[in-house]
């Protein structure tokens, strides 16, 4: 990627608009208060699907009192105008005790992101092992719960198994790729990457490529093959949660 993300085209000249006004905006509201704006998620991975995908972006403050949170609304709001922003902010102190409680989400932004504004504060950010591994345990317990949950409650409606499923994937790949990590040392880039390491976890991938596809609209099951999904789906996430034993 080019090294100034305002010139990358890459990012969606829109988006890269919308962005360095938000970056002004943030700057000329918050002052000092600001010490970071950091592009994360799928667009910062090359993966982001206009009118699909969310702008993930985190604002790191000074400190994230209800005055700062007020300086930062109205550049929030114009920038909502303008593209599909998704929104964390927190206080810098807090970057150490957030990324111990969420490791997954914080090693994919330290090992993936784009710095917008302010100054580089992921390179001595420490994480260990044995968190990222209970993080996915719990993450992977929680998704099978809550999916068991929902296809008792919603099982029969097709059209609503198929929007769970398109939803679901997504956090079940990221949770896959930091188990990818665990197992082989490197965090896979992407999804689609993911999805082809998994044969390493003893997981089917080709069955994953088929998730995928279904999310991406590139594949259209009828009932039937949308419940097979379903319980596939259950069957893997049931598979990688008892690999985070084994870790």
């Amino acid at each position: 990627m080019p090294a100034d993300w305002k010139t990358d085209p890459a990012l969606p000249e829109t988006i890269r608009h919308g962005l360095t006004r938000f970056c002004t905006d943030l700057t000329a509201a918050l002052g000092d208060q600001l010490i970071a704006v950091v592009l994360y998620g799928g667009l910062a991975k090359g993966e982001f699907t206009p009118g699909n995908s969310d702008v993930n972006v985190l604002v790191v403050l000074r400190s994230a009192t209800l005055p700062a949170l007020d300086a930062l609304l109205p550049a929030m709001e114009q920038a909502r105008a303008e593209f599909p922003l998704a929104l964390l902010t927190l206080a810098e102190a807090d970057l150490p005790t957030f990324s111990e409680v969420f490791p997954i989400k914080f090693t994919d932004i330290q090992r993936q992101h784009r710095l917008l504004a302010g100054r580089e504060i992921f390179a001595q950010l420490a994480i260990t092992r044995d968190r990222l591994r209970r993080q996915c345990a719990r993450e992977l317990q929680n998704l099978l719960l809550r999916l068991r949950s929902f296809y008792l409650q919603r099982g029969h409606r097709p059209e609503q198994l198929e929007e769970t499923l398109t939803h679901a994937v997504s956090s079940f790949l990221t949770t896959l790729g930091a188990l990818v990590e665990l197992q082989t040392g490197e965090r896979p880039a992407t999804k689609a990457t993911t999805v082809a390491n998994a044969d390493k976890l003893g997981l089917n991938a080709q069955f994953l490529r088929d998730l995928l596809a279904l999310k991406r609209g590139e594949l259209k099951p009828d009932a039937a093959a949308l419940k097979q999904l379903f319980g596939a789906f259950l069957d893997t996430i049931h598979q990688a949660a008892r690999l985070t034993e084994k870790l």
